[in-house]
């Protein structure tokens, strides 16, 4: 009776302890892991940098500034643009119905582009009856279910050459985002205001690494640093352990804080998980905290000090648009991105007019719009380079005749890719008994 009333008395006083060491703790102004802390500094605590006043810890795109020289390349595409469609119908009739496609129509006067290459237009390779039957039994082969059957023995009629053309423009733009930025800061030397003033983002030398090529740098801003107390602990340090709320210890599970337990003869012995702890019996070191009672302050790595930075971000992006001109309405236009095709035009520039000299019209108003959505699409990045292409893919259609069922399937591209959705064996016998 007096045993257990002792160990009463024990648990009292260490439900005691506790609360008195974690009231005094919080007296003393230390700050829990789990105390609700703001993710950054206050911005009020910021240095004042001119040209970045309304910097903010969320990152703010920045517009480049406007150039005279981008005005007058924007002022001279206008007048080539005028001065193409002013030539004449006949000139630009003759120009179409050339093979070879040469001269201007197209170059980027008052830039540094490249020369328009223009490529021979070779004939379209004609497919056979045999190269059509071998193309559909390699797609047949590829799926299990597929009868060889109708490939094999289906009558092989018209087979139609066409082509497809797949234009693509691509413009490589450049975007600069700035924000305050923090890192621990154990000592060193800091490049603040007192380095000189700091550069506004666009005159902060940068390149890429290539041209059309999606990139990201992120550089800090010269003096602008700055070193700031830790605002998670305070200058600290380090926090109070959640785990142990600062006293290094936890309660003994096994033996319930009594420091003692049984064995399997019901002998009385010294509890094996608590025994050899730091702060007594019936107590287990806290692993979270190896027995400190406090842990390291994550923002600044246990050195009290944070230094504070105007971060600026920069982004290289390739923009891609296109469009797909095919005179068969059943080939979906996604088959003809994938395959093969022979380059009749491409053109690179650090601004590129549209096409207006294509023999498709098609291809020529697809690029009017998109070279003009490029050009008003991104007004907060700056525009490094454009280059614009157009592929030509082989399409032919091959009309069948199978146990007096007709049909017709595709094959496009250099690789013979074939597209038969109409195709008349497509389950085996075991597939049909659901």
């Amino acid at each position: 009776m007096i045993s257990s009333v002792s160990h009463v008395i024990n648990h009292w006083s260490d439900d005691l302890s506790c609360l008195v060491s974690y009231r005094f703790a919080g007296h003393s102004g230390g700050v829990q892991e789990d105390d609700v802390a703001p993710s950054a500094p206050p911005l009020d605590h910021m240095d004042q940098v001119y040209g970045y006043e309304t910097t903010s810890f969320d990152a703010v795109c920045i517009p480049p500034p406007p150039s005279l020289s981008e005005w007058e390349e924007d002022h001279q595409l206008q007048l080539e643009e005028q001065k193409s469609q002013g030539d004449g119908e006949k000139k630009e009739s003759e120009q179409q119905q050339q093979s070879l496609v040469q001269g201007d129509g197209g170059g980027c006067s008052g830039t540094e582009a490249t020369s328009p290459s223009r490529i021979q237009i070779a004939d379209i390779p004609p497919v056979s009856e045999v190269d059509a039957r071998n193309a559909l039994l390699g797609m047949v082969t590829e799926h299990c279910c597929w009868g060889r059957s109708a490939a094999r023995h289906m009558s092989i009629g018209k087979i139609l050459s066409s082509s497809a053309f797949h234009y693509e423009i691509q413009t490589f733009t450049e975007k600069r985002e700035t924000s305050w930025a923090f890192m621990p800061h154990g000592g060193g030397d800091i490049d603040g205001p007192r380095c000189g003033p700091a550069p506004r983002p666009w005159d902060i030398p940068a390149d890429p690494t290539d041209l059309f090529r999606s990139e990201m740098k992120v550089l800090q801003v010269p003096h602008t640093a700055s070193v700031k107390t830790c605002h998670r602990c305070r200058g600290a340090g380090s926090l109070l352990c959640q785990e142990c709320h600062g006293k290094g210890w936890t309660r003994c599970l096994s033996c319930h804080g009594d420091g003692w337990g049984s064995d399997s003869a019901g002998n009385k012995e010294r509890c094996f998980f608590c025994q050899s702890s730091t702060h007594g019996r019936g107590r287990q070191d806290c692993l979270k905290c190896n027995a400190k009672g406090r842990v390291a302050c994550p923002p600044c790595d246990s050195y009290g000090q944070i230094r504070c930075y105007i971060s600026l971000t920069i982004t290289w992006k390739a923009n891609t648009s296109e469009h797909i001109v095919a005179k068969c309405s059943s080939l979906p236009e996604d088959l003809i991105r994938q395959v093969s095709g022979q380059v009749v035009y491409e053109e690179e520039g650090a601004r590129i007019p549209p096409l207006n000299h294509f023999a498709d019209p098609t291809i020529n108003l697809a690029s009017t719009q998109l070279v003009l959505n490029h050009n008003r699409q991104w007004p907060d990045q700056r525009i490094l380079a454009q280059r614009q292409q157009v592929r030509m893919v082989p399409v032919t259609e091959v009309h069948y005749t199978w146990k007096r069922r007709t049909g017709k399937f595709f094959l496009y591209g250099y690789e013979h890719k074939v597209h038969a959705p109409d195709y008349p064996q497509t389950c085996c016998w075991g597939c049909s008994i659901l």
